[in-house]
């Protein structure tokens, strides 16, 4: 009888390692598991970083400025749209890296700009989209210049527009020969997954050197 008390205290001891040991195997499994989507997520974002800053690099010549896909009916809104792109007409941008550091240039008349420029990406569901932030060092801001936006951040001063968003960042798309710069986009989830509509944007070509 003693040695079945032994045994069976034995069982329970093993039982109970054996459920100790199973349960840090799942949570060291579980860890790796997570450091692994996180490393995924990571590297998702950097590719879509580094794709945006190559492809970037160089100097664009503004083509047009105008309401993106909002829906927009007002006359106003347009018609300042298309006034300022006038002013914008000989407007050149060129982003370029030194010393590991990467810098904007542009000249529109007498008006120069020079700064610093990252892209940054911002996740919508499983999804990183690219955005791009200034730092002014001389001349105006970018998105006054680019935008004509107001100090509240109101680009060509709408406020009421249908369309407009709030956000403040720049959205960025960029092709070997088009670049696509977009001011209070809004990001709306439809049936084929997030996808940025409305805002105001600014259509650059590629000058080739």
């Amino acid at each position: 009888m003693k040695t079945w008390i032994i045994f069976g205290i034995c069982t329970l001891v093993l039982a109970g390692c054996t459920t100790v040991e199973s349960q840090k195997m799942r949570a060291e499994r579980d860890q790796l598991l997570k450091n692994y989507e996180d490393l995924r997520e990571e590297n998702s974002e950097l590719k879509v970083k580094d794709r945006i800053t190559d492809t970037l690099l160089g100097k664009w010549k503004f083509l047009s400025l105008e309401m993106a896909e909002s829906g927009v009916t007002q006359e106003v809104a347009e018609a300042k749209a298309a006034l300022y792109a006038l002013e914008l007409r000989n407007l050149t941008l060129e982003f370029f890296e030194e010393k590991g550091i990467y810098h904007y240039r542009g000249k529109k008349g007498g008006t120069e700009v020079f700064g610093q420029w990252t892209v940054i990406t911002i996740r919508y569901g499983d999804e990183p989209f690219p955005f791009i932030r200034f730092v002014r060092r001389t001349g105006p801001e970018l998105e006054k210049l680019l935008f004509a936006a107001t100090e509240d951040g109101r680009a060509l001063g709408l406020s009421s527009a249908p369309g407009l968003d709030a956000a403040r960042d720049v959205s960025i798309s960029v092709t070997p020969d088009r670049l696509y710069l977009t001011m209070h986009g809004k990001m709306q989830s439809g049936p084929a997954g997030w996808v940025q509509s409305g805002g105001v944007r600014c259509y650059f070509e590629r000058v080739k050197e």
